[in-house]
């Protein structure tokens, strides 16, 4: 029967982080022990108990000469005996410095523990702290999503943008369709050649990463490409300076954005 120390437990949550992170190996030196005993009983998680003073008054023998006792009451007398010698030996061991170092390593691992399985194996506290961060990653959502919303500026800026692409689409077309055979289509050419000068002078790989265009960017640079692809045509009605133009925007495009179905694309319009 073990002797329970004389000692109130009682654990302060907040300390649980410190206690958790603890070197264990100071447990296994004497002056480890005593060290974070005593940071326990300084932090009054640990407080000691005044010990009762042990009666050492063992049971009262008959008079065996006056007396003539049965094997019952012998037996009973001869128990009470041993459990007066029982209770001195236990007495005089807990003063031990063995045992009273060993009450203090369980007291300081009884603490580590606690503060473990209160961190790590709390369902209830886990579960908080799961709807704790769902409900800041639904925050976060949240504000990332608010953020993405179009204001009234950017939706003028989108219709401008393409308002313009296609008023610049449409003249272009209109120039070479109705221009005579033969006749000046500088102005178109020169127009290709300003795009191609934009493209060339870009750092390498500008538009690999599409996950950082906006979608209005994404949506240009579609238009762009099919309307370059349609003066590639034979029967765009653009010259072969304008159609070579044409194709030389579009494989710096496609360089520039990065991916092998955008060279690929490329070579199928060349070879068509």
């Amino acid at each position: 029967m073990a002797v329970n120390p004389p000692v109130k437990l009682k654990w302060m949550e907040h300390l649980n982080t410190s206690w958790v992170s603890e070197d264990c190996e100071s447990i296994a030196t004497r002056e480890g022990v005593i060290m974070l005993y005593d940071r326990l009983v300084t932090n009054k998680e640990v407080i000691p108990i005044p010990q009762q003073a042990l009666q050492m008054k063992g049971p009262q023998l008959p008079d065996f000469e006056r007396e003539v006792l049965c094997q019952e009451e012998q037996e009973h007398f001869l128990r009470a005996l041993l459990n007066s010698q029982l209770t001195l030996a236990r007495s005089v061991c807990s003063d031990t410095p063995f045992s009273s170092s060993l009450r203090k390593r369980l007291v300081v691992l009884q603490r580590i523990f606690y503060a473990i399985s209160n961190k790590y194996h709390d369902k209830e506290k886990v579960r908080q702290q799961q709807q704790t961060q769902e409900t800041q990653a639904g925050i976060n959502s949240e504000k990332s999503s608010g953020e993405k919303t179009r204001t009234g500026n950017d939706a003028l800026i989108e219709m401008g943008v393409r308002t313009g692409l296609s008023l610049l689409f449409a003249l272009l077309r209109q120039s070479w369709l109705q221009s005579p055979p033969g006749g000046n289509l500088s102005l178109c050419n020169d127009v290709l050649q300003t795009a191609m000068d934009v493209v060339s002078s870009l750092p390498p790989l500008s538009l690999a990463n599409e996950t950082k265009m906006p979608p209005m960017g994404l949506d240009c640079l579609k238009q762009v490409t099919e309307f370059l692809k349609s003066v590639t045509m034979p029967t765009s009605g653009a010259d072969s300076l304008g159609k070579r133009l044409a194709a030389e925007l579009l494989l710096g495009l496609a360089a520039q954005r990065g991916s092998l179905r955008y060279l690929l694309d490329w070579i199928e319009m060349a070879l068509a």
